[in-house]
């Protein structure tokens, strides 16, 4: 049974105490083949790069927002010499530096899950590559069996029509054919080679002859939706991590149109006299109170907010869509497997016999042949569909990073 929970509104809770900055794609000791293949491409690199840039950004925004001012004067007053040295510091009186922190920390949870999203996609499209390139070869062995079962034929129809047995009618209905199986060897090929292409693409160091994918499938059995699951998907997390990046920048708007005062300290000698001073400065907001800036933070702030709703709702009816369809396919490609058990083989058996003894005719026995290519054809679709599901509805859930392959 599936279950959802469509939250009406959002409690957002960020902790940053056991935060580290280690990248999750550096950590990579129990890869499988697939995820160490996967961490090779070049779009897995880049955003992994980019989580690396994050991480040092973060950093640096736990600095001081303010260094300190050295200022230093000299000057010649007839025979006097003046000079003064000072230093003054902008005081962060209303703690901007913790805003920043927060800002920096998000950001990298936020770019943490960007790459996720992106590790599995890239991960379900190699997976789907290499189930496509799986039933391409089905497709293939199946399209050469019967071209081989029409050679046959074809050799024993023109030893008929030697022993005037045949006429000349049935010859020519094999060899058209023979014609369209020689254009569904030709498509499958093509396919075969295309989905070759791509897999080498997304898995680098993949050849032919590796096995990834189980004959028997992905070994699945239970499917289910975790509502909390949909909540911890890398799309939706961005798009939380992304309206709390909002919510706390607006709170640096407003620390930023409140100004910061400056104190200084300097010290110097005049002619014979020494001096020391103090000075004070705080910029006067008048002319620009930032009114307006906090104002359109707030609707940014509400605008996160917004999306981040509707991706949570829309990812929701996604994993939900995936998994009727999957349940569909399940059932449609089991109901087939129950209806042709045994019957393959039969069927060409029967067919075989019925020909040989006159029982049916050249025509009637290709029809036949026909109709039976077509229901393995229809088997191999139904079977293929049914994987490619699976990996869709771990995709939809954010669980296809936990399949170990």
């Amino acid at each position: 049974m599936c279950i959802f929970k469509i939250y009406a509104g959002f409690v957002l809770l960020v902790s940053f105490a056991a935060l580290s900055f280690e990248s999750v794609a550096q950590n990579r000791q129990n890869d499988t083949w697939v995820d160490s293949q996967v961490n090779k491409n070049p779009a897995v690199i880049e955003a992994r790069e980019l989580l690396n840039s994050s991480a040092f950004k973060a950093k640096s925004l736990n600095q001081p927002i303010y260094n300190p001012n050295l200022e230093t004067s000299y000057e010649r007053e007839g025979d006097g010499n003046n000079y003064s040295i000072g230093f003054s510091q902008t005081i962060d009186l209303n703690d901007k530096k913790s805003i920043n922190e927060n800002i920096g920390k998000l950001s990298y949870v936020a770019d943490q899950n960007s790459f996720k999203a992106i590790f599995e996609q890239t991960k379900a499209d190699a997976l789907t590559a290499l189930i496509k390139w799986q039933f391409a070869q089905k497709n293939a062995a199946l399209a050469f069996e019967q071209e081989r079962q029409l050679q046959r034929l074809l050799t024993i129809v023109d030893e008929k029509k030697s022993a005037g047995i045949l006429e000349p009618l049935d010859v020519e209905l094999i060899y058209l054919n023979l014609s369209k199986t020689l254009i569904s060897i030709s498509e499958n090929q093509m396919k075969l080679k295309e989905t070759e292409v791509k897999i080498k693409e997304l898995l680098p160091d993949w050849t032919p002859e590796k096995v990834v994918i189980p004959v028997n499938g992905l070994g699945l059995s239970n499917y289910r939706i975790d509502p909390n699951w949909i909540v911890q998907h890398p799309v939706v997390e961005l798009a939380k991590t992304e309206w709390k990046v909002k919510q706390i920048s607006t709170q640096l708007i407003e620390k930023t149109s409140k100004a910061d005062p400056t104190i200084g300290l300097s010290a110097g000698k005049n002619d014979r006299e020494n001096i020391v001073g103090i000075t004070f400065s705080m910029p006067i907001n008048i002319r620009n109170n930032y009114s307006d800036e906090i104002k359109a933070s707030y609707s940014e702030a509400l605008a996160a907010e917004a999306k981040f709703q509707s991706v949570y709702r829309q990812q929701t009816f996604v994993a939900k869509a995936n998994y009727e369809s999957l349940l569909t396919s399940k059932k449609y490609f089991e109901q087939w497997r129950t209806l042709t058990a045994g019957r393959a083989d039969n069927s060409a058996k029967l067919l075989n016999v019925s020909w040989e003894s006159g029982d049916i005719s050249t025509s009637d026995y290709l029809t036949g042949l026909s109709q039976r290519a077509d229901g393995l054809y229809s088997g191999i679709e139904l079977e293929m569909q049914f994987k490619l599901r699976e990996i869709s509805f771990l995709l939809s859930i954010g669980q296809i990073s936990h399949l170990k392959i």
